[in-house]
């Protein structure tokens, strides 16, 4: 499966960055960077030249309606293969780069969006390994 994410700034890129901090490299994960000087067509042809005919391919876009996503149904009324869906985070992208299927990856980002609440377990560890208070 091969995964282009597309979103405002370079939003993509640095999920992109910070999901390789974690899993390592990632060779299926083309990040589409999109500035105010762009438009459509200048999007669209990013998609192009990161495509693949012959791979399943699914574009992730940062939210609906926006420049990103919009080029992306183009591009999929185009190419009626390639998925479109929204919601780019870095609890979606990892998940897919280790082998995660597109639907498992997407209910654990569902399930990971919650509130977090501050344990009484939890200690802070100084860079030297010390225990803080």
């Amino acid at each position: 499966m091969e995964y282009i994410i597309a979103a405002h700034g370079r939003y993509a890129q640095e999920v992109k960055n910070s999901c390789q901090m974690i899993t390592g490299q990632t060779t299926n994960i083309s990040p589409i960077t999109f500035t105010e000087e762009m438009g459509v067509t200048d999007v669209l042809d990013a998609y192009t030249a990161v495509y693949s005919p012959g791979n399943e391919t699914v574009i992730i876009v940062d939210i609906v309606g926006g420049t990103p996503c919009n080029a992306a149904q183009i591009f999929s009324a185009q190419h009626p293969e390639v998925k479109v869906i929204s919601g780019l985070s870095l609890g979606l992208i990892i998940p897919l780069s280790l082998g995660e299927s597109l639907e498992g990856a997407m209910l654990g980002a569902k399930e990971n969006t919650q509130f977090v609440e501050l344990k009484a377990s939890h200690t802070i560890v100084s860079d030297d390994g010390e225990e803080e208070d």
